[in-house]
Parts: C-alpha cells; structure tokens; sequence
C-alpha cells in the first residue's frame, strides 16, 4: 500500500471519528435538555419517560462509537502512525471500558424509571448527568488525539 493511500485511510477515519463525536455531542446536548426539564408535577411521568427514551438513544450511541474506534477508528491509526501516543489510546479504552461497566450499572435503574418514586428518579438523573460529564471530558481528549 502506498504512503499516499495509508495516509488518506487514516484522514478518512479521522474525519469519521469526528464525525460521530458530532453526532454523539447532539444526542448529550438533547439528553441534557431533557434532564434540565423543570416538569410541573403532573409531567413528572413524561419527563420520566422522555430521559429513559432519550438515555436510551445515548446509550445506544456511545456504545456503538466506542466499538467503531476500537475496532475502525483512529485507535489503531494512532497506534501505527504514532505508537508514541499508546499510553493515551490505553488511557482511552480504559476509559471507554469504565463507560461501558458504567452504563450496564446504570441499564436496571434506566429500564425502570418510569416506575420510580421522584427522588429516587432525581438521583438516576444526577448519576446520567455525572456520567455525561465524564464523557465530555473524554471526548475532548479524543479530538485532541485526533
């Protein structure tokens, strides 16, 4: 394979791994909003029901972008074109196994938050907010690997 060839496959799989973080960024930006929902309390149950479909969608998301760097993405790019960074790529998929241990506590709690007393749902939502701040954080430490 050519250098010109190996060198347009990673800019191509930089640009997709961009890409997803974009598309993720949306779904934490609409999961947000719909966590920072000030339901009266006759809409508790909708608010209930709106963050579950929403994590629901996150979840489903950041499972799958994690699973495409891992595998397809600028993961091993990085490793062979700049094996000096393997510390942060091992950082990273610590961090990505962190998320995953995370979201399978999380998945119970989530699957049953439309039966939830509201205080109890209040901390679910705490513990979604929390997480998607670890996300952030981490997504900028990608971008700025990428």
């Amino acid at each position: 394979m050519s250098t010109y060839s190996v060198g347009s496959d990673a800019r191509a799989q930089a640009q997709a791994s961009y890409m997803e973080h974009q598309i993720l960024d949306h779904v934490k930006r609409a999961l947000r909003v719909t966590l920072d929902w000030r339901a009266p309390s006759i809409a508790v149950s909708r608010k209930m029901s709106s963050v579950q479909f929403t994590t629901k969608s996150f979840t489903r998301h950041l499972l799958r972008m994690m699973d495409l760097e891992e595998t397809d993405g600028y993961m091993n790019v990085v490793r062979e074109q700049k094996p000096h960074l393997e510390h942060r790529v091992k950082k990273l998929e610590r961090q990505h196994a962190q998320f995953r241990g995370y979201l399978d506590e999380l998945q119970p709690e989530v699957a049953a938050l439309t039966a939830l007393p509201e205080d109890q749902f209040e901390y679910v939502c705490s513990r979604i907010v929390e997480l998607l701040d670890r996300v952030d954080q981490h997504d900028l430490e990608e971008i700025e690997l990428l």
